[in-house]
């Protein structure tokens, strides 16, 4: 149970009433949970629009980095959220699969370089060959967005850890198996399982 009720539109002042329904898309926990306070709701929600359109990735690139960094935080609840939008936006299972695993050297060149700068923005371990992994494919600017989106998402997940938010409805499962609503939770690996 989550430590901070997750309100709703009748419990938010009337001049933040737009921001928190158009915030709400599915993760109605997490933005019911930032509604308690407000302002910090009105400045995450426009801070998070301007990163996801300017951080310099396409959809399915900022959905790498953003499961990246669930992944290495243990974030289910960014996870369940984000898995849907990754495929939505046209990442394969096959590459979601590699991420769940660690397994970033068999993505393509530039998707390893993201997944791997990410996770390591996200365990705070960045080094000079990350870095150059990453500026070999990217422009300074996509650098300082990737590493600003790594970081919010880190962010983000001891925010839902620390309130324990939890998914709005059953775990989709650190596997692909259970959106097809047939998969064994015990056959997910442990989220302790991440290469490092």
């Amino acid at each position: 149970m989550a430590r901070v009720p997750y309100l709703d539109g009748d419990d938010v002042p009337e001049e933040y009433g737009a921001v928190f329904e158009r915030s709400r898309s599915g993760a109605t926990h997490l933005f019911g949970a930032l509604a308690n306070d407000p302002p910090v709701l009105d400045a995450f929600v426009s801070f998070a629009r301007v990163l996801w359109a300017e951080c310099g990735l396409d959809e399915a690139e900022r959905e790498l980095v953003v499961l990246t960094v669930a992944r290495q935080t243990h974030a289910d609840y960014e996870w369940h959220q984000h898995v849907p939008l990754a495929l939505d936006a046209g990442l394969s299972e096959a590459d979601i699969r590699l991420v769940r695993e660690g397994r970033y050297d068999d993505l393509d060149p530039r998707r390893e370089a993201l997944a791997g700068y990410a996770a390591a923005v996200s365990a705070a371990t960045v080094d000079d060959a990350l870095y150059r992994a990453l500026a070999e494919r990217v422009d300074d600017r996509t650098v300082v967005g990737v590493t600003m989106l790594a970081a919010t998402y880190t962010g983000l997940a001891r925010f839902l850890d620390a309130l324990a938010i939890g998914p709005e409805e059953s775990f989709v499962g650190w596997g692909l198996d259970r959106l097809g609503g047939d998969d064994d939770p015990a056959d997910d690996p442990a989220p302790g399982d991440i290469p490092k």
